[in-house]
């Protein structure tokens, strides 16, 4: 997907040299009077969320983005000839998800992910009844899980299911279907964070892509990219904040990058963060789902209309695929947990390859013949973002919650990992930007006591 960079402001930004992010910004604000009152860290949608209602608020914002895009996990790829969301791409919970309002109301269209559901034994397709086991041993793995959660009872998941036994031939399918939820395998995450994500309404799927939504809610705002933030003091009565072209001081700092970032040191604070701050960002770990996208020069899949398949392996370790993206013959397959780290380690061609060989498992070796080329996603070894969306260790509940905290009066996290609710969502990213906007601006209201 091509940036979208409408905006002429932002243009500016992008186009300032090394050296002249300061003098960039002072010589724009001279205009307005002053220099920017709050920073905001990261171009994502909790990043993109703070800083427009910061700004439609009055205040004046300058919002750093390390990559040469906004979106973060969120971006649609177009290289194979149709849009596919190389991260998160799908609305969750759409009764309650503010991106359905949004995408309605500037003209994108929205799907139900009513797609059927195939599973495969080898090259034969089972049909409904042969799959009863695995939908029952999945209906009883989600209901422990729940139980276990209403319960209060922060333990890890496997822990939790006492019914459903590793035994079962359909477990491994059922396992790896909590797994591409929690990017995890049930062994890593609490039982008690899993029942407090709020489900409301089905899925949405968006044709011109999640990635593509993201960037047009964010097109006129004010970015400075390839500007990735080395260090915030915020010992004082304001923040600074280093960049490689200079420091930009400010009243207050949204910090709105993705949980790994931080729990892996790559910016510095001064003073350090408080103990249990950054044992907070160490306890919810971003999990993994990495994707291959496969594009083949006619239809080889079973039916015109696009449908998810799924291979029955005993080991539960295999990929679900989404055939036919819209008006394209592109296929998505989606790995999550060790198998994503497995197949990111051993690089994008082997990931391809692994991909394209399940499809020939279930669909024929003629297949290979009509392959054209693919794309492998690898969110873990990226920098920027260290994973895919977060979960929580067991015994760590509340771990969000310390999150949402400011700092100083003038330190403010947000991003999806702080979203009880809505982790590991876009909509909980954005719902996070939104209410770092509202602390920050009860921080620097008059009177509050708090302003920097």
């Amino acid at each position: 997907m091509k940036q979208l960079e409408s905006s002429t402001r932002r243009r500016l930004l992008q186009g300032l040299g090394a050296g002249a992010l300061v003098a960039g910004w002072a010589g724009r604000s001279a205009a307005q009077g002053t220099a920017p009152e709050v920073v905001v860290v990261g171009a994502g949608a909790a990043g993109l969320a703070a800083a427009r209602d910061l700004g439609a608020a009055g205040r004046r914002v300058l919002m750093l983005e390390a990559r040469d895009r906004i979106g973060g996990r969120a971006f649609t790829d177009g290289s194979l000839g149709a849009a596919w969301d190389r991260g998160c791409s799908r609305l969750h919970a759409s009764a309650i998800n503010p991106w359905v309002g949004y995408a309605r109301q500037n003209g994108f269209e929205l799907v139900a992910d009513r797609l059927q559901r195939h599973v495969y034994e080898g090259a034969r397709r089972l049909g409904g009844a042969e799959t009863a086991g695995y939908r029952a041993v999945k209906a009883r793995l989600q209901q422990e899980l729940t139980d276990a959660g209403r319960r209060g009872l922060d333990i890890p998941a496997a822990a939790a299911l006492t019914q459903v036994t590793k035994a079962d031939p359909w477990y491994p399918l059922a396992a790896a279907d909590v797994a591409a939820w929690e990017g995890t395998e049930p062994a890593n995450f609490s039982t008690l964070d899993r029942y407090q994500f709020i489900e409301r309404g089905e899925d949405l799927l968006i044709p011109r892509g999640y990635g593509t939504l993201l960037a047009h809610y964010g097109r006129d705002l004010e970015v400075r990219l390839r500007t990735p933030v080395g260090r915030i003091r915020w010992g004082g009565r304001g923040v600074a904040v280093e960049t490689p072209v200079g420091v930009v001081n400010a009243r207050a700092v949204v910090v709105a990058l993705p949980v790994a970032v931080i729990a892996a040191g790559a910016i510095a604070f001064e003073p350090q963060l408080p103990a249990e701050v950054l044992a907070a960002h160490h306890d919810l770990p971003l999990g993994l789902m990495n994707k291959v996208a496969l594009r083949f020069r006619r239809n080889v899949f079973p039916r015109e209309e696009p449908e998810f398949l799924r291979l029955q392996r005993r080991d539960g370790r295999g990929m679900s695929y989404q055939t036919r993206l819209p008006g394209s013959q592109v296929c998505v397959a989606t790995a999550a947990g060790s198998l994503a780290y497995e197949l990111e380690a051993a690089g994008e061609a082997a990931a391809i390859e692994h991909a394209l060989g399940e499809l020939v498992t279930m669909l024929g070796s003629d297949l290979r013949r009509h392959f054209e080329r693919g794309v492998a996603t690898a969110w873990s070894i990226d920098p920027y973002s260290r994973g895919s969306y977060s979960y929580c260790l067991p015994g760590r509940y509340g771990a969000r919650a310390l999150l949402t905290r400011p700092l100083a009066g003038r330190l403010v996290f947000a991003g999806e990992h702080t979203e009880q609710g809505a982790y590991g969502t876009l909509h909980g990213a954005r719902l996070s930007g939104e209410r770092a906007a509202r602390q920050v601006l009860g921080l620097l209201a008059p009177g509050s006591g708090r302003s920097a």
